[in-house]
This record gives C-alpha cells, structure tokens and sequence, in this order.
C-alpha cells in the first residue's frame, strides 16, 4: 500500500524527465516484484499526473491518444518535449538579452543626442 501510495502522490518538482521517470518506474517496479504489476496504461496516468504545468499540452495529447504507449515510448515523448522547452525557453532568454541591449543602446544615443544639443 505504501507503494502505491508513493507512485499516486509523487510530483516531478524540480527534477529532470529522466529522473522522475526513473523514480516512477523503480517503485512500479518495486511493486511489480511483490507480485502486484502496473500496467503501462496505469503507470502513464501516474506520470502525467506529476508533471506540473509546462506539460499540459503533451499531457492532453498523451491522453487523448486511442492507444496506450509503452513506458518507453512516453519516455521518449516526455524528454523529447522538455528538450523542446529548454530550447523555446533560451529563446526567449536571447530575445529579452538582445531587446535590453536595443532599449539601452538607443537611450545612450538618445542622451548623448540631448547633451550634445545643449552645449550647443
């Protein structure tokens, strides 16, 4: 019953896909040796359910597929997708950078601008 209970309340935190996947399948795993397997369709409903946010949209289409996926197969597609956000994410990092840089360049030239046109 422990068990069980750790794989339903388990949350992904801070942690990597990679690492809360492994956490998740060495209890089902666990619970698989005391005789008490966990189907892959079960085991992916006690993966999505952990996620968090950032992984809404891939979790709607996981459970909107009509067939179940092979815990490998949701492995894939989970780190897949976080992949896809650290990219999406450093993107956006780059634009914010490369925005204030624009922003602050310009204010400069605009000030060095207005102080030239009082010395005059």
């Amino acid at each position: 019953m422990q068990l069980k209970e750790e794989l339903t309340l388990i949350q992904r935190g801070n942690r990597s896909i990679s690492e809360y996947l492994h956490m998740i399948k060495s209890l089902a795993d666990e619970i698989a040796l005391i005789d008490h397997p966990i189907s892959d369709d079960d085991l992916t409903l006690y993966v999505l359910h952990g996620l968090g946010p950032e992984f809404h949209e891939i979790a709607a289409l996981i459970r909107a597929r009509e067939k179940y996926l092979f815990f490998e197969e949701l492995h894939d597609m989970l780190v897949g997708h976080e992949s896809y956000l650290r990219r999406m994410e450093a993107a956006t990092h780059q634009l914010v950078a490369a925005a204030n840089f624009t922003s602050h360049h310009f204010a400069n030239k605009d000030n060095a601008f207005s102080v030239n046109q009082r010395k005059q």
